[in-house]
């Protein structure tokens, strides 16, 4: 098992609202993502809150086995944490954050996310979305009221239909992963997809083996076409006893 994360504030913006945060134990590795959106700073506030709430939860109930209750209600408490200090703090009023967790126990990953950061499986050099975005335009998509070339450039593409905080309860999807010798996780802000296409990160994935370096290679292209947004990286290397990658 190797990871690596890093998290840059782009080209644009004055203040990364993103947070990250990997919690690693002998029994399973928690990675959580999450990117903020607000009022002034309380981007920020609301993604570092849910980061913290989500890995502390999961610490407080470690020795509990059935993982995928234990992150799903830590990302509901997150809601509920996120949400209260909205209502009570007028500066963070209607803050709120997406938020992509993955926990990894032997050969089996829990994939949980609300809105549209992202976890990818990169597998025999393919590269395929977990989880599903909770946007307009992905909405629009699975309806077939525009096609794939209309979602490109449609005027509303960074509105989300679904996040954490905004109301006093929520819905998190959850996806499960059996993993295989070499299987790369990723994860990510919208700052990086909203840049590169999945064949971009592909390109890049392959040219390197350090996690380190495909981190800072996939920022530094991002940025490099436009850099309009923060944009957060995690991946884990999934390893087995014999695998060399």
């Amino acid at each position: 098992m190797k990871y690596a994360s890093n998290t840059d504030i782009g080209l644009v913006r004055k203040l990364n609202e993103d947070y990250h945060m990997n919690y690693i134990t002998d029994d399973f590795s928690l990675l959580v993502v999450c990117d903020g959106m607000g009022g002034h700073k309380a981007g920020e506030v609301a993604s570092k809150k849910a980061v913290e709430t989500v890995v502390n939860f999961v610490k407080e109930n470690e020795n509990e086995k059935d993982y995928e209750r234990i992150l799903t209600e830590a990302i509901e408490l997150a809601n509920d944490e996120v949400f209260n200090d909205s209502e009570n703090n007028s500066e963070h009023r209607n803050m709120g954050t997406t938020i992509v967790a993955c926990l990894i126990h032997d050969d089996n990953a829990i994939v949980a996310n609300v809105g549209d950061s992202r976890l990818y499986l990169y597998r025999d050099e393919e590269l395929k979305q977990i989880t599903v975005d909770h946007s307009l335009v992905n909405d629009l998509l699975s309806s077939g009221t525009i096609t794939e070339e209309e979602a490109v450039d449609f005027a509303q593409k960074n509105v989300i239909t679904r996040s954490l905080g905004i109301q006093d309860n929520v819905d998190v999807d959850i996806f499960n992963i059996k993993l295989v010798n070499g299987d790369l996780i990723l994860m990510c802000t919208d700052g990086l997809t909203s840049q590169l296409e999945n064949e971009d990160i592909v390109d890049i994935i392959k040219e390197e083996s350090d996690l380190d370096q495909i981190i800072k290679n996939l920022i530094d292209e991002a940025n490099d076409i436009e850099g309009i947004d923060n944009i957060t990286i995690t991946l884990y290397l999934f390893e087995g006893e014999n695998y060399d990658r």
